[in-house]
Formats: structure tokens, sequence, C-alpha cells
């Protein structure tokens, strides 16, 4: 039975995964950026080859590039027919969930995507009542997931909502979400966390291959020569380099390793500082400005994570 985190390791865990959602405080620019010109080079009717193009290759050059950094990796036998299929499993859960927030993306506020996006810290709490491992939730780690879930909300101001389609992929894109971080939780746990990396950015890579030549398939869609074009726009390679390399290759094999080191829920709840990173990289660009709602939504993340962290730990 793994041994359970000592105190020091707990702590490299919580700057090792902070450290990820400032990355990934920058992938709504950066997949904002490629989409963009993917509709300027191609038109609507490319936009779904675009995504598939774009989650193909942040995946492949992720899968391709780990091997060469980390040797366990190359063994054969952290590659197992089970954690293939556990690997599998999670590489679905991501498929799916960035196919359906970036389908998304284009028609909705960053306010509102923000917000629906971090319903995976509630989703998170919700699935994990049903585990037997995680379901004694302490009080002040509830406290700190409504916490968190607020400040997302607020953070570029009210969310104006308006439920339509995009709004409700969004939402079953944070279930999806939710359920990476249990299953990520899980499977890391029983198998080497590179392992489960690669197996998963593989399964992502050519998932995102078969879904770009279904679209491809489709009237009004681009041709291969076409689509392949976008290779050539900087303002979609580069941020097309950006995912791959930080948000995929470096974030996702950081939080893979580091995760099982904390319980799911307060993993999610520091998640949720994502849009804290988001919006200042937001003000940076001059994209927005500063202002009370910024305050409110980064302090109550704060707070939330604070009072998850502090807290006890189990509920009496």
């Amino acid at each position: 039975m793994p041994q359970s985190p000592s105190s020091s390791e707990r702590r490299n865990a919580l700057f090792a995964l902070l450290a990820v959602t400032v990355i990934w405080g920058w992938t709504f620019v950066w997949m904002k950026q490629a989409l963009g010109q993917a509709q300027l080079t191609l038109g609507p009717g490319g936009e779904a080859a675009a995504r598939g193009l774009f989650l193909t290759l942040r995946f492949g050059v992720a899968a391709l590039a780990l091997p060469l950094l980390l040797p366990s990796c190359r063994t054969a036998k952290n590659f197992s027919p089970r954690l293939w299929i556990e690997g599998g499993a999670l590489g679905l859960l991501l498929l799916a969930g960035f196919l359906l927030q970036m389908a998304a993306l284009s028609s909705l506020t960053p306010a509102v995507s923000a917000f629906l996006t971090s319903l995976y810290v509630i989703f998170t709490a919700f699935l994990s009542l049903f585990s037997v491992k995680h379901r004694n939730l302490s009080f002040s780690l509830l406290a700190g997931v409504v916490l968190a879930t607020l400040g997302a909300a607020y953070i570029s101001g009210p969310p104006q909502l308006e439920f339509g389609l995009a709004e409700w992929l969004t939402v079953l894109c944070a279930f999806l979400f939710a359920c990476t971080i249990l299953v990520t939780d899980a499977i890391t746990r029983r198998h080497a966390p590179a392992a489960v990396s690669l197996s998963s950015f593989a399964i992502v890579a050519v998932g995102s291959a078969l879904y770009t030549a279904r679209t491809l398939a489709q009237e009004g869609a681009p041709t291969l020569s076409q689509l392949l074009s976008l290779l050539s726009e900087y303002d979609f390679w580069m941020p097309l380099a950006c995912c791959s390399i930080l948000a995929t290759l470096i974030a996702l094999t950081v939080l893979n390793h580091y995760q099982r080191m904390l319980e799911p829920v307060r993993a999610a709840t520091l998640y949720a500082l994502e849009p804290v990173w988001g919006a200042v990289i937001s003000v940076l660009y001059g994209m927005e400005a500063v202002n009370g709602w910024f305050a409110l939504g980064a302090g109550a993340l704060l707070a939330g994570n604070l009072i998850a962290e502090l807290g006890p730990k189990q509920r009496k």
C-alpha cells in the first residue's frame, strides 16, 4: 500500500501544481490566438478541422518529446496492458474535454468561460462523495471549494449567463475535467506517472487525428493542404508550440507526478487559481483592466485555498 506523502512532499506538490496553474493561465490567450488565426485563414467552415489539428500536434509533439526527457518512458515494464487501458481512458477524457472547451471558446466571454470551466471544482467534490477513499471531506475543504468557485465566477466581473449550446458544452467540459482529476489520482498511484503521461498524450493525439480526418471529409471543410497551411502562420504555430511544450509536456507531466500527493478536491481547488493568472496575463496584454471585481475574485480564490490548506483535514 502506498505511504502517505510527507509534509515536505505535500508542500513540494502544492508549489509544483501552483506553477502548473500559472502556465494554464496563458492557455486561454494561446488557444484564442490560434483559433482566431484559423478562422482568418480557413473561414468558419474550417474551425473544427483547425481544432483537431491543434490538439493532434499539441499532444503528438508532447508524446514524442517525453521519452527523450524521461528515461522511465523508455522502460518497457512500465507499459503494461492495464496501463494502456487506464491511461487510454484518461486520454479519452482529456480529448473530449479539450474538444468541448475549444468548440465553445469562440462563443463565450472570458468571464463566463472561466466560471463554467471552474465548476470542475464543485463536480470533483461531488464525485468524491462516491469514493470510499475521499468521501469524508472536511468542512474547511468544502468551504474552500465554494470560495474558489465564486472567485472564478467574479474575477472578470459578474458572469452574464444565458444558457445556450456553448454554455452547456462548457459545463460538460468541466464535468469531464473533474473526472480526469479523479482518474489521474487513481492511476498515478498504480503506475509510473511518466508512463501515464505518455499513454494519455498518445491517445489524445491519435484520437485528435481521427477527429481531424472526419472533419476534413465533411462538406464545406478545407482541404488537407489548406489546413496544413496554418502551420506557416505565426499566430497559429507559436501558440501551438507554447501549448504543446509548456501546457502539455511540462505542465501535465508535472501534474501527473505531483497530484497524487494531494486529495483530488484539494488539487481541484488549487487548479481554480488558473483564472487569476489568466486575468493577470490579460491585464499585461492590455485586454482587461484591474478593478474591484478582480480584487474580489482573486481574494476569494486565495482565501478558498488558504482555508482548504490550513483548516482541519478531516470532518469530525
